[in-house]
């Protein structure tokens, strides 16, 4: 009986460690950042060498086994092992899980600086570039959903272009219907057409994520914005998700709660973005998506690609980011 139990435990610790190097070296190579344990991205090569080096153990260590010690029946051989590999999986998502987490607490960017405006109930930043004049200025709203976003760089590449931006702060807010998040927005968009050294007639909106849809149907109801972009809008709760693509980015866990939230939350279908494009025309409007047919308007709608990207963390590519800025400079500046 322990002769057998031995077995069990050795070729099951051997089948582990070869799946897991197994799983390792497939995340290199598909850039599933979200999949690769115990090394990611950055270092590849060591990722590389600990994933053929995990398999090597275990196909030299297979091969004693099969030499020293009692082997299993057919069939329980291959339940131990079809056990063991399916062992590794959860402990790759989350060691991968651990250590994203770990890597974002070290390198948070979360927006800083700026001015601190009182919008009613709701805070905002705004950042003025260093320029004179009047400046063409940029409502931008986060998802409502994930206000945690990381928009670091598209504010500061949108204020480095000479566009004024006023970021709305969702989490000063708490829970808040459609009804008062477009007033919300709508406060934001006069705010900003009285500031001093913004130009009135070239105030526009950004959304992020859901934000997106806010904006346009914001800008539907708004005529005084004069511009409208949406970075991967939901527009629909039924749209595709890019599935093991999206751990390019996120962790497992991450990754499915943020779609989790999108075809849950009813904003998608009260907004009804698509149905509001139609009364934003003649004004420019535009979506930043990833993939999202091969059409290139959708009625007024202006779709531009951004191959490589993942919806799920829509400003987080710096093609986005750059498309974004190049998109405002021709329409608002």
């Amino acid at each position: 009986m322990i002769s057998v139990i031995v077995s069990i435990l050795v070729y099951a610790a051997l089948a582990f460690v070869a799946a897991l190097g197994g799983l390792e070296l497939v995340a290199l190579r598909r850039g599933l950042s979200g999949l690769a344990w115990p090394v990611g991205m950055k270092y590849r090569r060591l990722g590389r060498f600990l994933a053929v080096l995990l398999m090597a153990i275990a196909l030299i260590g297979g091969g004693f086994a099969m030499l020293l010690i009692e082997p299993l029946a057919p069939l329980a051989s291959a339940l131990v092992i079809f056990l063991a590999m399916g062992l590794a999986v959860p402990v790759a998502i989350l060691g991968a899980t651990a250590r994203l987490r770990r890597h974002r607490r070290r390198n948070s960017t979360a927006l800083r600086g700026g001015k601190l405006v009182e919008l009613g109930p709701l805070q905002a930043r705004f950042y003025q570039p260093g320029r004179e004049g009047a400046s063409p200025g940029l409502c931008l709203l986060p998802d409502p959903t994930a206000p945690e976003y990381d928009l670091h760089a598209l504010v500061q590449a949108l204020v480095e272009s000479g566009i004024a931006v006023l970021a709305l702060d969702w989490q000063s807010l708490g829970s808040a219907d459609r009804l008062m998040l477009q007033g919300v927005v709508a406060v934001g968009v006069s705010h900003l057409a009285r500031w001093p050294e913004i130009n009135a007639a070239r105030v526009g909106l950004l959304g992020v994520g859901l934000g997106g849809d806010l904006a346009l149907r914001s800008a539907a109801m708004d005529q005084g914005v004069a511009a409208v972009l949406a970075i991967e809008p939901v527009l629909s709760a039924q749209r595709p998700w890019e599935g093991l693509d999206a751990l390019s980015v996120l962790p497992w866990f991450e990754a499915r709660r943020r779609v989790s939230r999108w075809r849950k939350s009813p904003l998608v279908q009260e907004l009804d973005a698509l149905g509001a494009v139609s009364g934003i025309s003649p004004r420019p409007a535009a979506v930043i998506v990833g993939c999202l047919g091969r059409a290139e308007t959708v009625g007024e709608l202006e779709i531009l690609r951004n191959g490589g990207s993942c919806s799920l963390v829509p400003a987080a590519h710096n093609r986005a980011v750059q498309c974004a800025t190049a998109w405002f400079k021709e329409h608002l500046a």
